[in-house]
């Protein structure tokens, strides 16, 4: 783990530079089964956003904007001029701005659980929602409602507990910003101009952003690709890890 960055983060395996970014609720630890899967092909780090994980005394972001910003400082940081980038559900709108602000860094880009808009989203409660109850019970109480969507079974799921875990160690003053600042972003109309590979991913029983939000974010990519994997929700890297990294590094690797 390396702590002397705009973010901590976690880093292994040697190749081309790819980057993990957690969602809400979630934290770079999250990535660590993954991360030993792409590790032989790739060079990944996963950063724990400002307020999250380990980075818990980093000031956080308040804007789609400002997580950009930190993600251009952190590769600023470790000397990579381009990188792969992977955004996981709100990280998704990151991985947008990114390609439409910061386009010349970006080698391929994957959106994975991610849409154009959770306003209009097919989310299984609203933004406000999740904030009120956040700032109402809690990071950990919150953790446990939320992380329950993203599985099939639900709590049941292997990695359900783990999950809560991760997600309990968020300020929750550093998620309330984040969702907030997902709240009225809109991508739709603005992504034309992006000529970079990019895929889509996500699980065909995800609550959070639907088949049909995916749909919408692959057709508005000029040069994307959609897979939808079968029999997974919102954490399809923990559901199927070993179809989730096969497809990834397929794409990756053309």
């Amino acid at each position: 783990m390396v702590q002397s960055l705009p973010m901590t983060v976690l880093r292994q395996g040697a190749g081309a530079p790819l980057l993990l970014l957690h969602g809400f609720c979630g934290a770079a630890a999250g990535w660590q089964a993954m991360m030993q899967t792409l590790a032989g092909r790739f060079d990944v780090i996963a950063p724990d956003w400002p307020g999250f994980g380990a980075s818990l005394d980093r000031h956080f972001c308040t804007s789609i904007d400002a997580m950009a910003g930190r993600v251009i400082a952190l590769a600023d940081a470790l000397g990579l001029a381009r990188f792969s980038v992977l955004g996981h559900s709100m990280s998704g709108f990151v991985v947008q701005h990114l390609l439409l602000q910061h386009g010349a860094r970006i080698d391929k880009a994957v959106l994975y659980g991610a849409g154009l808009s959770a306003r209009r989203s097919g989310r299984f409660e609203t933004l406000r929602a999740t904030i009120e109850r956040l700032r109402a019970e809690g990071s950990r109480a919150t953790a446990s409602r939320v992380c329950a969507t993203w599985f099939v079974a639900q709590q049941h799921a292997t990695a359900y507990a783990s999950c809560v875990e991760h997600g309990a160690m968020m300020d929750v003053d550093a998620g309330a910003a984040a969702l907030q600042a997902c709240e009225t972003i809109d991508f739709s109309g603005r992504l034309s101009s992006v000529d970079h590979e990019a895929l889509v991913m996500l699980g065909d029983r995800d609550r959070t952003f639907s088949v049909g939000d995916a749909q919408q974010l692959a057709a508005a990519l000029p040069n994307a690709r959609l897979c939808v994997l079968p029999g997974c929700a919102h954490g399809a890297h923990w559901e199927s890890p070993e179809l989730f990294a096969q497809v990834l590094m397929d794409f990756l690797s053309r």
